[in-house]
Parts: C-alpha cells; structure tokens; sequence
C-alpha cells in the first residue's frame, strides 16, 4: 500500500501514516527501511499487519511535502505519552489530542468540509470494508441517503404497481455498504461489529445501538485504527 506520512516524531520514534484508502496507520520507527529519517509528508509505501499498523515502511520520493502552510518543525509533533515502541495491542488506548497531531493529518482536514454527497461517496468508496473507523457524519449521511433511495423505490412501486420490486432491489444492492459502515461506526466507539448482532434483541438491542450510532468519536487509538475525526 501507498500513502503519506502525516506526523513522525523522532523523539518518540513513531508516527502516524495516511494511507492512500483514506485511513490513517501508526507506525515505529523500527519499521522504516531506510537509512535517512522520516519526515512528514513524504510518500512511502508499507504493508499492514493484523493490528493495522504499518510496516516494512519505505521512502518512494524525496521533498513532498504536506502543504499546511505550516513550517515543517510544527508538522512534527509528539505521539501520546505512554505509546510503546511494540507494536502490539499494548498501544491500543492512549489518546491522540494533541493539537500538533489533529494540524498534520491531511484526511481529517479535508473532511471538515465534506458535505453530503461526499459522506455518502466515501461510504460508497468503502463498500465492503469492514476494517477501519467512521465517525457520526460519514454513518448518518450514508443512512440518509439509503432511506431516501428506499422510499423513491417504494413510491415508484406504488406509481407503477411493481409491488415493492424496486425498493426492494435498491435495499439489496445497498445492504452491504448499509452492514460495513455501521460496523466501522461501532469500531469508533471502541465496540466490535459483532454487537450489531444484539439487534436482534426486541427493542432494546435497537435503543443500544441507537446509542452506540450517536456516540461521539473515541479519542484512543484502537485495534481499527486512530480517531475517525479531528478531536479538541
């Protein structure tokens, strides 16, 4: 996988890299395989193991730069106290707040001003991933933008007396995206996927959900990744 290095701090020796799939990936400097430093936004080119962080790190080009209309030295700003050089899950749940870290990644920035039609296009990009975050704009949207096409369906059904044939097409070709969103969405609140099984649970399993679906970004770095959003 391609993408960007969006910070690295040499005196912790870890950064984070925006991947060219839009999400973003811890990395040490353990990794990198090259004997010059890393730098913030310089592209390179990794592999990602089982916990999502990048590995096998390697520089492809000199001088690309992230343009922040920043100095460089404000692009590199110090991970969490309390992040390990082991990539393992003993990194899972330090907190990324800083605002040095929140400045430099180029994801979080653009987003702030995505409107609807983007939200629902990078759901859509995202069709059946099931790995990765997503935060309350990108679910919402998406979920919006499924029930508006359901209901033109079943309006177009009733004009035509097809009996559901269209709604019913439109739900099945959008029950994937519909299945991995959601999941992602419930991997930004630190809950597996697997809980959107407790739908199944008559009213309360939906009123949970609901919940889960309405909770705020967690600040912690975990299994799936680092925080969907630009946090305070």
């Amino acid at each position: 996988m391609k993408g960007q290095i969006a910070n690295f701090s040499p005196q912790h020796g870890q950064g984070i890299i925006m991947g060219d799939d839009g999400k973003n990936y811890p990395f040490i400097s353990q990794q990198w395989q090259q004997a010059t430093a890393p730098i913030a936004g310089q592209q390179v080119e990794f592999s990602v193991d089982a916990q999502g962080y990048a590995v096998a790190v390697v520089g492809l080009a000199a001088g690309n730069t992230i343009n922040l209309n920043k100095p460089m030295d404000s692009m590199i700003a110090p991970i969490p106290h309390g992040y390990t050089d082991n990539p393992t899950t003993a990194n899972y749940g330090q907190v990324i707040h800083t605002a040095g870290m929140n400045a430099v990644n180029p994801a979080w920035a653009i987003e702030e001003n995505y409107g609807f039609f983007d939200w629902v296009k990078k759901s859509l990009s995202n069709y059946a991933n099931f790995k990765g975050r997503a935060r309350r704009k990108e679910y919402w949207y998406f979920y919006l933008a499924w029930l508006m096409l359901y209901l033109g369906g079943a309006i177009i059904d009733y004009m035509i007396g097809t009996d559901g044939i269209v709604a019913g097409l439109i739900a099945l070709a959008l029950v994937i995206p519909n299945i991995a969103v959601a999941v992602r969405r419930l991997h930004d609140v630190n809950k597996s996927g697997w809980w959107m099984l407790i739908a199944f649970i008559p009213v309360i399993g939906g009123i949970v959900l609901l919940v889960w679906y309405c909770t705020d970004t967690k600040p912690n770095v975990n299994q799936w990744g680092a925080p969907a959003r630009r946090l305070p």
